[in-house]
């Protein structure tokens, strides 16, 4: 018997990685105007980004329903060989989405976890990943759940957005909504602190968000860690390879994922953002982590 993984699209994860693990993904939605896409499969973050940086309309988000889940996690344990299901998602502090997943999950006959990833993005990406990766080799729910469980505290998630402008509209920015502003030509870094966004620190110009990004990683994680490490963006940036270079300096980078941020998140953070997530791990993690799957 199996383990099947569930997921939403927020946490941006590319095609391969979905298929290769065999992920199941719930879409979330995006309006522009009065037009609702689901979000990677009828709007790619191409798309969106040509669209929203040309758009006056008001850009909107919105979580599945609980029968979007609950047809998915039915689809799944009607497959043979399927017993158990883990199901991560965004944080229930940015969407209503993982409560419905767990409304999702009541109404199903069947044995299903629903968790919480108090992340965004990647940061709930490398979760589902480790998740996945632990199913293929034949965890058990109980394993599974206890081990995402203990990974959620460690992860650290920061990210800069070009404009405050996004995050302001969407009423996602908590304690960040100070910077807004602020003096000409100050960038912020924002953090996910218990799955909410919060203001981590703010530089003056682009050229010092990288120095100050590996300064809050280096007072959270200590320098040499092993660490998985995630970066996104939502439109392509040179920060990406540069932020991946400084990190691969300080710390043992024992895997690394790369993502295009989709639009749902795109929506809410703005062209040209990006972001890193490391997530230190211990000496037995390492060695679950790059054993062979079956």
């Amino acid at each position: 018997m199996s383990v099947a993984i569930v997921t939403d699209s927020t946490a941006d994860l590319n095609q391969a990685l979905l298929t290769a693990y065999q992920i199941a993904t719930v879409p979330l939605s995006v309006a522009i105007g009065d037009t609702y896409y689901l979000d990677r499969v009828e709007l790619t973050p191409t798309q969106f980004m040509d669209q929203l940086t040309h758009t006056r309309e008001p850009v909107r988000t919105a979580a599945p329903a609980p029968g979007a889940f609950a047809t998915v996690y039915r689809e799944l344990l009607d497959q043979e060989g399927v017993d158990a299901i883990v199901s991560i998602h965004l944080s229930g502090g940015l969407s209503f989405t993982v409560r419905a997943a767990q409304a999702g999950a009541r109404l199903v006959n069947g044995n299903i976890a629903v968790i919480d990833s108090q992340n965004a993005s990647v940061g709930c990406g490398l979760l589902v990943w480790w998740a996945a990766r632990q199913a293929k080799r034949g965890a058990t729910q109980a394993e599974i759940v206890s081990e995402i469980n203990a990974l959620v505290p460690k992860i650290q998630l920061l990210f800069a957005p070009v404009t405050l402008e996004y995050l302001a509209r969407g009423g996602r920015i908590g304690q960040a909504a100070r910077l807004i502003g602020t003096m000409l030509d100050m960038k912020p870094i924002l953090e996910v602190d218990h799955g909410i966004i919060k203001a981590a620190k703010k530089v003056r110009g682009v050229r010092h968000i990288i120095p100050a990004m590996l300064q809050l990683f280096g007072e959270r994680i200590a320098e040499g860690s092993d660490c998985l490490l995630a970066l996104a963006s939502t439109t392509p940036v040179p920060e990406l390879d540069q932020l991946s270079q400084a990190l691969s300096q300080n710390y043992h980078i024992v895997d690394e994922l790369r993502a295009e941020a989709g639009p749902v998140i795109g929506a809410h953070a703005g062209p040209g953002a990006f972001g890193a997530i490391l997530c230190p791990l211990q000496a037995q993690e390492v060695v679950q982590w790059t054993q062979d799957e079956r």
